[in-house]
């Protein structure tokens, strides 16, 4: 198989390295051709990228390189390097990278499901969910301190992002936002709300456990004034290592309006509005679900590769 490899050499603290990625490829005999998303340019690989666009890294690389081949049947695939891995967890990427690699050659296709937000700034694609109130504004407002301690691991970063939104969440005031999803008016005044993608947002927040990424349908979470406390206990669940579902119900819809007023909405790990950007409130957005757009290679499983060896 001829592969394209999107590596960003400073995911996962630049433990996964060019020749180590490189070597694992070889090993099974594909074709694969390096490109490091950290160098100007790097689209001018995806113009023929042979049978496959691989992508090593975080999910913020994932996206940015999946932005480009939508609509082009380009299979992309996945190796994990970020911390919280959101889109990857979804998809069954869940293995150490080399293990991943082993099992390309039996991986099946599966059609993806894009989301299309349409505002002021145009259009937009995004993979894994928007949204606004707490979530959105804790990413704004960690980008600005960007602390992260290079040291911890995944699992203890990603607690010490749920323990900081927990702390935020106590006083954090729920806002108004004029809402129709599907000719439905949800209005009303929420702490947060999620137009979801996959399973997960944020540091592995599985605010949507349901969520499927090929049934042309989306995921709308939501927490009111009135659920603040079950949201606080999800989170103390979670920094105790408790398995905690969801305490809210989950809408699926195809068609989401808002009514934007000037507060700060996330498309994936984008934030919008941007740094010192100035945009007119009010403003219409509206979000829709572009069904199949992309195409996902998603490695075998352990039963599908002894299947395969036994024929």
């Amino acid at each position: 198989m001829r592969i394209t490899l999107m590596h960003n050499p400073s995911a996962g603290h630049g433990k996964h390295r060019k020749k180590d990625l490189m070597a694992a490829l070889a090993k099974t005999d594909h074709h694969a051709v390096y490109q490091s998303t950290k160098k100007r340019g790097y689209e001018k690989a995806l113009k023929k990228p042979g049978d496959l666009v691989l992508v090593a890294g975080g999910d913020g690389t994932v996206t940015k390189i999946a932005r480009r081949l939508i609509d082009t049947g380009i299979p992309l695939g996945v190796l994990p390097l970020g911390t919280a891995n959101n889109l990857a967890r979804t998809l069954g990427f869940i293995v150490s990278p080399e293990e991943l690699i082993a099992r390309l050659e039996d991986g099946k296709k599966h059609s993806f499901d894009v989301g299309v937000a349409r505002g002021p700034w145009g259009t937009r694609y995004f993979f894994e969910g928007a949204g606004a109130g707490l979530l959105a504004d804790y990413v704004r407002a960690a980008k600005k301190e960007d602390k992260k301690p290079k040291s911890a691991s995944k699992d203890r970063e990603m607690a010490r992002h749920v323990s900081l939104l927990r702390q935020l969440l106590h006083d954090y005031p729920a806002q108004e936002w004029k809402i129709d999803i599907d000719g439905k008016n949800v209005s009303n005044n929420y702490i947060l709300w999620e137009a979801m993608n996959v399973r997960s947002v944020g540091p592995a927040l599985y605010f949507a456990p349901r969520a499927t990424t090929k049934d042309a349908e989306f995921d709308f979470v939501c927490v009111r004034e009135a659920d603040r406390s079950l949201l606080l206990d999800h989170f103390d669940a979670r920094l105790a290592g408790k398995k905690s579902k969801f305490p809210l119900p989950v809408r699926r819809f195809r068609r989401l309006r808002i009514l934007w007023q000037g507060s700060t909405l996330h498309f994936d790990d984008k934030l919008w509005p941007g740094k010192g950007e100035r945009v007119a409130s009010p403003n219409e957005i509206e979000i829709t679900v572009k069904p199949s757009a992309l195409i996902i290679l998603q490695p075998a499983t352990p039963a599908m590769n002894q299947a395969a060896k036994s024929k």
